[in-house]
C-alpha cells in the first residue's frame, strides 16, 4: 500500500460567514495537505502525527479525521492541554487574515508525547513524511531538534522526507531564528516545496535560479518552486527540469489552503508514480479549484464533481 504521513498541528477554525455568523471547521497546513492527498488518491493510506487534548473540540477533531479517512494511530493525547483555535477573515480579493489562540496547545507536546511512548518506532510506515515550517515553529527549540532527529531515523529506514517552509513571520522569534531552522529542515529534506515569495523574504533570493542554486547546494534531490505569476518550476535529479505556466482561477474567492492542497496533491501524485511534471499539473489543478471555494477544505461532493 502507498503511504503518506503528515506532521503538524490541526486546529479549530472559525470563519465569518456572509451573514456575520461564525462557521466552525477544522484545519491546519499539513492536515489540509493530508486531506487533499487522500481525496486525490483514496487508495493511499494517509496518516497524521500530532497531539490533541481531551476537550470537546479535540474529540470532534478525532471524529473529523475518521470521517476524512485519515489514520489516527499517531495522534497522541495530552492530559493537560487543549486543541488550538484560530479565526480567519478574507477580504474581497480572497486574501486572508488570522487571529490565533494556539500557545501551549496540545500539538506543541507531540514530540515529548511520542518520545515518552517509544519514539519513532510508533510512527506509521510511510513512503513520504511531510512536515512544514509551521510544524517546527510551534515547538520549543529543543523539540525542534528532537523532531528533526525523529525524522532522520525514519529517513534512515528508507522513507523520504518532504518539507514546505510555509514561513509565517509571527511564529518565529525573528528572521534569523526562522532561517536557522528552515535551513536545517531543508538539509534533511529529500523533497522541498518552497515559494519564491518566502525566499525573497527570508533569504533575499529574488529569482527562481537563486532558490534553485541554494537548494542544490544543500543537496535537495527534488523540489518545486512556486513562483506566483511566473508559474511553477520543478527539479528532480532523476528527471528533466520542468515549468508549468501560471493559470489563474476564474474566480478566486478564498486563498486558504491553496498551498496546502498543492503540497498534498503533489506528494501523493509522486507516491503513486507520477512524474514531477504530472504531479505539478495535478497539484496546480487542485489548488486552482480550492481557491474558488470558502475555507480550507472544500466540500467533498464538489471536489468529487471537479476531479472524478
Amino acid at each position: 500500500m502507498n503511504r503518506l504521513l503528515v506532521v503538524g498541528e490541526g486546529m479549530v477554525e472559525f470563519k465569518y460567514a456572509a451573514d456575520g455568523n461564525l462557521i466552525q471547521k477544522f484545519a491546519g497546513d499539513t492536515l489540509n495537505a493530508g486531506i487533499y492527498a487522500k481525496r486525490w488518491s483514496p487508495a493511499t493510506d494517509v496518516s497524521y502525527y500530532s497531539a490533541l487534548g481531551s476537550d470537546i473540540f479535540s474529540q470532534k477533531m478525532r471524529a473529523y479525521l475518521m470521517h476524512e479517512q485519515i489514520t489516527t494511530q499517531a495522534v497522541l493525547q495530552s492530559s493537560n492541554a487543549n486543541i488550538g483555535i484560530y479565526a480567519i477573515q478574507t477580504d474581497e480579493g480572497g486574501e486572508r487574515s488570522f487571529t490565533y489562540w494556539r500557545k501551549e496547545s496540545a500539538a506543541t507536546q507531540m514530540v515529548d508525547l511520542l518520545l515518552a511512548s517509544g519514539g519513532a518506532a510508533l510512527l506509521p510506515t510511510a513512503d513520504i513524511v511531510f512536515f512544514s515550517g509551521i510544524s517546527l515553529a510551534i515547538l520549543t527549540d529543543a523539540n525542534k531538534s528532537k523532531l528533526l532527529e525523529i525524522l532522520q531515523q525514519v529517513q534512515a529506514q528508507g522513507c523520504k522526507i518532504a518539507f514546505d517552509p510555509n514561513y509565517r513571520p509571527r511564529m518565529w522569534r525573528d528572521q534569523q531564528h526562522a532561517i536557522e531552522w528552515i535551513e536545517k529542515a531543508y538539509q534533511l529534506a529529500d523533497i522541498a516545496l518552497p515559494g519564491l515569495d518566502e525566499h525573497q523574504d527570508l533569504f533575499s533570493h529574488n529569482t527562481v535560479d537563486a532558490v534553485k542554486n541554494y537548494l542544490l547546494q544543500l543537496g535537495t534531490n527534488e523540489f518545486v518552486i512556486k513562483a506566483g505569476m511566473q508559474g511553477v518550476y520543478g527539479y528532480s535529479a532523476a528527471e528533466d527540469d520542468c515549468h508549468v505556466s501560471f493559470n489563474p482561477a476564474p474566480n478566486q474567492l478564498d486563498s486558504t489552503a491553496a498551498g496546502d492542497s498543492f503540497a498534498g496533491t503533489y506528494l501523493v501524485s509522486r507516491i503513486i508514480g507520477n512524474s514531477v511534471l504530472q504531479a505539478i499539473n495535478n497539484a496546480d489543478s487542485v489548488a486552482r479549484e480550492v481557491v474558488q471555494h470558502p475555507g480550507a477544505i472544500m466540500d467533498a461532493h464538489l471536489y468529487q464533481q471537479a476531479f472524478k
